[in-house]
């Protein structure tokens, strides 16, 4: 054979072979990759084509839904959210151009109908291209009370059952209209105050005071510490040539471990965090959740990990050269959501159970048939009774006459602590507040914070739980038989 020819042979061989190849990468390979591309016009054809499923909450409120309408001729759906501006963060958005966010996207494969025999029957033309509805945990009750409580300041509220881990609240402020996304959505992103953050699952704060609640589980649960416990401060703790001082300043001297959680003793706190070390205080970290990610039923990214952070790192909460004295009462590189704050709240109620937290509660075809259902779990014990009953009352005297008396409710004992972070500018905070209600049959418990305030935890945050705390009860009374 002339060479030239063989050349050309060969070279017509190797070009059809590259494109077998290449086809069948993108037919075999990368198809999933492609499908699911929201630049994909195809892609976005065949969602407009589907009914999606509704999202609704527990006291029966639709979230989302499609509604038909017709463009170019074609009947084809699109996405409502008739309570857009309520809950934004956690139902998130569906749109073909923009993809999917929240229970929209953790959900997808029921509300888009791609599960089970649904995609075959759909094919075959036997049924219509329509999703199963997801019910969830939110109470619009709760949520609009968490809404309107935190005023469209920047931060964050997350209740929840501590008995369950159902999520009954969610809000996260600056917020955003669901219903703005498909037209208007350059407007939202381009806000420097980022409302698209979601700040009770992923945004991270300083937890400040209300970390003390994990130090007096860990100093309790060891048997080196009583709730009377007798302390002397004197105003200051050193620690590595660097002093551990009270807020304002203040000198406390003879105290119980109760007193030191009821007016937040930052000395004390910082005395039993040394003592302990940051191989006790760390396993109670790791007991409480810090260190891993909350197992809420939301896309990866929308739910952070709380802990140590050092330059964007997780540290392990064990680390040696960690400086569990400042640790012990909030500082040192912590972070933590208020999701998380929730829980350890939740976990003390809860009598040192810690539950899961989840938003769906079960899915249902169009035709009320069962597809799936949540059930409570649990995560594992962060002490045992005996102590988390210890640390009720201990957090109800913060509520009775301590830090946290903003929280009380009327006619209901109601257990807390406060916190307020530092910021870096003296005259702002990050205020907090965890706590749970009734204390004594705890329903609710709750995690507040309020991002750059020249106020407390006291004054800023425990109002607002107070107020979401009240609306949990009462909504669950009125739906007593």
């Amino acid at each position: 054979m002339n060479r030239s020819i063989r050349r050309l042979y060969m070279a017509l061989t190797a070009g059809f072979a590259l494109l077998i190849g290449m086809l069948g990468y993108w037919q075999v390979v990368a198809a999933d990759e492609l499908d699911s591309r929201a630049d994909n016009p195809y892609t976005q054809q065949r969602q407009r084509e589907v009914d999606r499923g509704r999202i609704i909450t527990a006291d029966g409120v639709v979230l989302a839904r499609s509604r038909a309408v017709r463009r170019r001729g074609e009947r084809v759906y699109e996405r409502v959210y008739p309570q857009g501006e309520l809950a934004p963060h956690v139902i998130g958005y569906a749109s073909p151009r923009r993809g999917a966010t929240g229970l929209e996207a953790e959900y997808n494969r029921y509300l888009a109908g791609s599960y089970g025999t649904e995609p075959l029957l759909q094919r075959l033309r036997l049924r219509e291209k329509r999703g199963a509805d997801v019910r969830i945990t939110l109470d619009t009750r709760v949520q609009q009370q968490a809404v309107a409580s935190l005023g469209g300041r920047p931060g964050a509220v997350v209740a929840l059952d501590p008995r369950t881990g159902a999520v009954l609240a969610i809000a996260s402020a600056p917020s955003f209209d669901l219903n703005d996304v498909a037209g208007d959505f350059e407007s939202i992103v381009s806000q420097s105050d980022a409302p698209l953050l979601d700040r009770g699952t992923a945004g991270r704060y300083p937890p400040g005071s209300t970390f003390k609640v994990v130090t007096a589980t860990a100093g309790l649960a060891t048997g080196l510490y009583t709730p009377d416990s007798v302390f002397d401060d004197t105003g200051e703790y050193v620690v590595d040539g660097r002093a551990i001082t009270n807020s304002g300043g203040a000198k406390y001297g003879e105290h119980t471990l109760t007193q030191a959680l009821t007016k937040s003793i930052n000395t004390t706190f910082a005395q039993i965090g040394e003592r302990l070390g940051p191989r006790r205080l760390g396993s109670e970290m790791t007991d409480f959740g810090f260190g891993e990610r909350p197992g809420l039923d939301l896309p990866e990214g929308e739910v952070l990990i709380s802990g140590r952070y050092r330059d964007g790192r997780l540290l392990p909460n064990s680390q040696r050269s960690s400086d569990p004295a400042r640790i012990a009462i909030g500082q040192e590189n912590l972070q933590a959501t208020p999701l998380q704050m929730a829980m350890v709240a939740g976990a003390v109620a809860n009598d040192g159970v810690m539950m899961r937290p989840y938003l769906m509660r079960r899915i249902t075809d169009r035709a009320g048939d069962l597809v799936r259902q949540q059930r409570p779990e649990e995560v594992g014990r962060v002490s045992d009774s005996t102590v988390a009953q210890e640390l009720n009352q201990m957090m109800q005297q913060v509520v009775e006459e301590g830090t946290g008396t903003s929280a009380a409710l009327s006619g209901l004992e109601v257990a807390g602590k406060t916190g307020t972070a530092e910021t870096g500018d003296p005259e702002r905070n990050q205020a907090w507040f965890i706590g749970f209600a009734p204390a004594d049959d705890p329903q609710v418990a709750v995690a507040v914070v309020v991002e750059d305030t020249s106020g407390t935890g006291g004054t800023e945050a425990a109002p607002i739980a107070a107020d979401v705390m009240r609306a949990a009860i009462d909504a669950r009374g009125s739906d007593q038989p």
